[in-house]
Parts: structure tokens; C-alpha cells; sequence
């Protein structure tokens, strides 16, 4: 690999607080890596971006930590493709580190629905230190079919939806590739996120009056026949004030959740296979039957004012099973947390503090175990 090239947005044409300029500069700046790996500073100030700027591979953005990406537009801020790219698999621009600073998308004033950051086909994505506030509609990043993808010490602040129609769209989008789920750009192949990390973040409001917090902090919500959410670990965050289920995946092969606080919640993890309709179809069109995960370890969280959902939610169909499910260590700081389990095979609920309202059905081989080693579940 070529020797890392280092530039300053400011020597691209960036004057800040300028649309024209600053729009033309930052994508002269990134245009840098289609030639050579790069890294790119954005010192201190307020930017105006005015169209989707695209990132390309072998990239470092890194932000001063009172630089501010403001969009001024209806289009989203940041993408990796072009329309009309058709990566395959994982093989599209990746490699990527995005550092510091925050991204705005000015939606207590411009009411437009769009994303943040539409990242897909690609390995090694990194996102670190960023704050994403103000989304309308959409999504804060949307991570459909990424290969290793890493969310570090992140803010995700204010949400507003006036449409009511898109109180499904999660801060973070974890996705597969297929048109409806990400329209920026295909192959529409099915290709999954797989060997993510989303650790330490704050998930709330901005302080907005025009915003709330996010409905859905972090989830899924579109699947294939034969197609798996791998590696998924969500650790030490925080929820706060979510106004659905805080976390919501779809059928996956191990899905560990830990450390994580959910405070006011409506409610907190919700966990789902699929049953036969447009979400178990393959790449010919032929619809199968419903399809459930395996090896679910939610350990060590703290669910405190969880308001009129439960605490934890498993959910199956057409008798395809959610199974090996470990429910271990967490706290249920009120009396009216509520876990249900519905449809399951192989579930441990053990050593919890003070969860009294388990609803089980049709679950096979369920442990209420006094005695479990915690520390060891799900550390293989």
C-alpha cells in the first residue's frame, strides 16, 4: 500500500460556513483516496454541506472535536458509493475511519427525511468519537451488508419524525442489502452485516425543543431466506428515553448484549425470526418458511422505568423456533419489568435482580438456574 497522504480540508477549497465552497472542497479532499490512502483533518469550525459527499476507500476523516458537519440540504451528509454502483458482497470502498466532531442534520429546521451516514458493501468500517444529532426520519448510520463495523464512543442525539410513518427507523440501521432496505446504491445481492461492535454510546435528545429521543437506538427490521446477522455485540451504552423497543434484531447467529443501562424506556430488547412472506424470499423470488436465530446472550444490563413494553421480548413464528437463549446478571430496578419468551427452544434466565414477571410459550427446555457462572456465558 502506498504511503498515507495527509491533508487539511482547508487547503481543498474549505471556507467554512459556506456552502458552495465547503461542499466542493470536502469532496476534493476525499476524492484524494481514490489515488492514494489518505487522512483527512476538519480543525475546529462549522461547515455547510449542500449534497451527499462519498467516501472512498482507505480513508481516515478525522474531526476536531468542535468541528461541525451541517447539512443544508434534503439529501444525506455522507455515503460510500456513487448511484448507479454495483459492489458485490463486501467489496466495495472500505477501511474506513471516521473520528471526532459532530454531524448535523439540521432537522429541527429542515424537515427533510434522509440519513446521516449510508455505509454499505464494504469491510472495516470505523466510527469513533462522533456525535449524530438532529435526524429526520431516517437513520443516523445506516450499515447494510458491512463486514466488520465498529461504533465507539458515539452520541446519538435527537430524533423527529412528523410524518408518522417511520417510528421504525433506528439511530443505527444493522442491514442487508436489498433495494428497499438501501436505496443509495446495490448490488441488491443480500449481502449482511456481520462482526459488529457498538460500544459506548449515549443514545437520547439533542435538547431541542423540536426533537425527541430516538424511537429505536439500535436494530434490524429486513431479512432473506438463509441469510444471518452475525457477531453482533452491543456493549456498555446507554439508552435513554427511546420511544419503542430500544434494541430490536432479527434472526441472528450470536447476538451478545451486555452492560448496557436503559433508562425510560418504552421498551427494551426485542428479539424476532421471521415467518413466510417478503422477508424470507431468496434472490429468485420463491417465498420459504419462517426462519429463527441462535445463541442469544443478554447479560449484565440495567433496565430502570421500562414505561409500556417489556423489558426483554422474544418472538417467533410458523414454529420456527429463537433458540439457546441466555438471560443472565441483569437488573430490573422496578417491580413492573417484564420478560416474555414466546415459542423458544433452550433458554437460561438466571441469577436476575428482582424480575418477577416471566411469561414463557411454548418454550422447550427453560432453566430458571440459582447457579450460574455469568462470567463465563457467551465468552467462547
Amino acid at each position: 500500500m502506498e504511503l498515507l497522504k495527509k491533508v487539511n480540508v482547508l487547503n481543498c477549497g474549505v471556507k467554512g460556513k459556506n456552502i458552495i465552497f465547503d461542499t466542493i472542497g470536502f469532496q476534493r479532499a476525499l476524492n484524494i483516496a481514490k489515488k492514494h490512502p489518505v487522512k483527512i483533518y476538519v480543525p475546529k469550525g462549522k461547515y455547510y454541506i449542500s449534497k451527499e459527499l462519498v467516501i472512498y476507500k482507505h480513508t481516515h476523516l478525522q474531526l476536531h472535536k468542535d468541528a461541525e458537519i451541517i447539512r443544508m440540504s434534503p439529501f444525506a451528509l455522507l455515503k460510500n458509493g456513487n448511484k448507479g454502483d454495483q459492489y458485490k458482497g463486501y467489496e466495495g470502498n472500505g477501511f474506513i475511519t471516521i473520528e471526532g466532531g459532530t454531524f448535523n442534520q439540521n432537522g429541527h429546521l429542515l424537515n427533510y427525511n434522509n440519513t446521516i451516514m449510508s455505509l454499505g458493501h464494504a469491510r472495516e468500517i470505523t466510527i469513533k468519537d462522533v456525535t449524530f444529532k438532529n435526524v429526520v426520519q431516517g437513520h443516523a448510520i445506516d450499515a447494510c451488508g458491512l463486514d466488520g463495523f465498529k461504533v465507539s464512543g458515539c452520541k446519538f442525539l435527537g430524533f423527529r419524525d412528523d410524518s408518522g410513518e417511520r417510528a421504525f427507523s433506528e439511530a443505527i440501521q444493522i442491514d442487508l442489502q436489498l433495494k428497499d432496505s438501501f436505496p443509495k446504491f446495490g448490488a441488491y445481492d443480500a449481502t449482511p452485516t456481520k462482526n459488529v461492535i457498538i460500544e459506548n454510546c449515549y443514545f437520547g435528545n439533542s435538547g431541542d425543543p423540536s426533537m425527541k429521543p430516538w424511537n429505536r437506538a439500535i436494530g434490524s427490521h429486513a431479512s432473506h431466506h438463509e441469510v444471518y446477522y452475525e457477531n453482533i455485540t452491543v456493549r456498555n451504552n446507554t439508552f435513554e428515553g427511546m420511544g419503542d423497543y430500544a434494541l430490536t434484531f432479527l434472526k441472528s447467529k450470536v447476538l451478545h448484549i451486555h452492560d448496557n443501562e436503559f433508562i425510560d424506556c418504552a421498551g427494551g430488547i426485542r428479539y424476532r425470526s421471521t415467518k413466510s412472506g417478503k422477508y424470507t424470499t431468496d434472490l429468485s423470488g420463491h417465498v420459504h418458511k419462517g426462519e429463527a436465530g441462535e445463541l442469544t446472550v443478554i447479560r449484565r444490563n440495567t433496565f430502570k422505568g421500562i414505561k409500556d413494553k417489556h423489558a426483554i421480548l422474544f418472538q417467533s413464528y410458523e414454529g420456527a423456533k429463537n433458540k439457546d437463549i441466555y438471560i443472565v446478571d441483569n437488573d430490573f430496578e422496578d417491580d413492573s419489568c417484564s420478560v416474555k419468551i414466546g415459542q423458544a427452544s433452550h433458554v437460561v434466565c438466571a441469577q436476575n435482580k428482582n424480575l418477577k414477571n416471566i411469561k414463557k410459550e411454548e418454550v422447550d427446555d427453560f432453566f430458571d438456574v440459582i447457579e450460574v457462572a455469568s462470567e463465563n456465558v457467551g465468552e467462547k
